[in-house]
C-alpha cells in the first residue's frame, strides 16, 4: 500500500504533489507528521549508481534496530532518496479519503518507515565449480563498465565488489509489463513493411514534392501560409452558437425597434426650443454671482476679453514709441 501511494504521488504535477503533501503532513497530529523529509526536485536520485540498489535486491542492515537482518527492496521512494523494505518499522499514519486503496476501510494505517540506501548492504548469490551456491555481503559496491540489460530497456551500470571487481552482483529481474488492449506485440512493431531496393533511386516520383500532397486548391500559399487571420477566416475557425429560442428572438426585434425609434440628431426647431428656455431661465437669474458666472463663461465675455487684451496691446507699443522717439531727440541734443 505504502508503494502504491507513492507512485500515486509521483505521477501527479509538481505544484500538486507539494501541495497534497503539505495537506497530508498538516492532517497529522504533531507526533505522527513527518517533519519534512522531502527533498529537493534537483537532488532526487535518478541513477542506479545513485540508489545503489533497485526493487527486489536482496539486503542486510547495517544500522538502526534491524542490524544484522536480511530483507528485501519492495520498492523506491524518490521524494527523499530513501527505500522501502519487507523487514521495516511502522508508524501510524492519517491518510485522506482521496488516498484510500482498495480493501482500506478507516483513515488510519500502519505506514512503514523507509531507509538509506546507505543503511543496507547488497546481498549476492554466487556458485562454485561444484554448483553449491553461497550468499557474500558486499561491504561496499562500485559501478565499471555499463551493457544493454534487455528487461529494463536501457544501459545499465556493472555492480561490482570493491577490491574483489571480478565479483559482479546482477540487477534484479523486474517484474513483467502487463500489456493492455492498446498495446502493440512485439512481433507486429519489429516487422518490417517496406525496404529500399536502391540508394540511388526512389520509389517517388520525379516531380514529387510537399506541396503536391495539398489539395489542389490549396497549393497558392497565400491560402495556408497565411500570417494575419482576417474575419472570414476567424468566422470559420469558431464553432457555431446555440441557436436562439423564440422569446430570444422576440427580444432581440423589440431592441431593434427601441433602436430604430430613438432620435439621434435634434432638428432646428428643437433646438431653437431648447435655447428658448435656457436663455429664459438665465435672464430671470437673480443672484450676482451666478450671473456674473453666466456672463463669464459665455462666448460674449471672452470675445470683450480678447478686445480688451488687444486694446491693452497696442497702447503699450505705442507707449514704447514714443519712448524710443524720446530716447533719439535726447540723444541728438547731447550729440549737438
Amino acid at each position: 500500500m505504502a508503494n502504491d501511494i507513492t507512485r500515486m504521488l509521483e505521477r501527479l504535477p509538481k505544484h500538486f504533489r507539494d501541495l497534497l503533501i503539505s495537506r497530508i503532513d498538516q492532517s497529522q497530529i504533531p507526533a505522527l507528521r513527518t517533519n519534512g523529509k522531502v527533498v529537493l526536485e534537483e537532488q532526487r536520485y535518478t541513477r542506479p549508481e545513485q540508489w545503489k540498489v533497485l526493487e527486489g535486491d536482496r539486503v542486510m542492515f547495517a544500522k538502526g534496530p534491524n542490524k544484522g537482518k536480511f530483507g528485501k527492496v519492495l520498492g523506491l521512494h524518490p521524494s527523499s532518496n530513501t527505500i522501502y523494505t519487507d523487514i521495516a518499522e511502522t508508524k501510524p499514519l492519517v491518510i485522506p479519503k482521496q488516498l484510500w486503496q482498495d480493501g482500506q476501510n478507516g483513515y488510519l494505517i500502519d505506514f512503514p518507515k523507509t531507509v538509506s540506501p546507505d543503511d543496507v548492504k547488497v546481498v549476492a548469490t554466487l556458485v562454485k565449480e561444484d554448483g553449491t551456491e553461497y550468499d557474500i555481503v558486499a561491504e561496499e559496491v562500485i559501478f565499471k563498465g555499463k551493457y544493454f540489460d534487455e528487461d529494463y530497456k536501457k544501459m545499465m551500470p556493472i555492480r561490482r565488489v570493491k577490491y574483489h571487481e571480478h565479483i559482479i552482483i546482477p540487477w534484479p529481474r523486474p517484474d513483467p509489463a502487463e500489456d493492455c488492449a492498446f498495446s502493440t506485440p512485439p512481433e507486429v512493431a519489429e516487422e518490417r513493411t517496406h525496404s529500399e531496393n536502391s540508394i540511388l533511386k526512389f520509389e517517388q516520383p520525379a516531380d514529387f514534392t510537399i506541396e503536391s500532397l495539398r489539395d489542389p486548391v490549396m497549393k497558392r500559399p497565400y491560402k495556408w501560409d497565411k500570417q494575419v487571420l482576417k474575419k472570414g477566416d476567424i468566422t470559420k475557425l469558431t464553432a457555431p452558437g446555440m441557436p436562439y429560442s423564440e422569446t430570444q428572438k422576440a427580444m432581440f426585434e423589440e431592441r431593434k425597434q427601441i433602436r430604430e425609434s430613438q432620435i439621434t440628431e435634434m432638428s432646428a426647431e428643437v433646438m431653437e426650443f431648447i435655447g428658448s428656455r435656457v436663455a429664459e431661465h438665465l435672464n430671470n437669474v437673480t443672484d450676482p454671482n451666478f450671473k456674473h458666472y453666466v456672463e463669464k463663461v459665455s462666448g460674449q465675455y471672452r470675445e470683450r476679453k480678447l478686445a480688451r487684451r488687444e486694446q491693452e496691446k497696442q497702447f503699450r507699443d505705442l507707449q514704447i514709441k514714443e519712448a524710443e522717439k524720446r530716447n533719439r531727440r535726447a540723444k541728438r541734443a547731447n550729440a549737438s
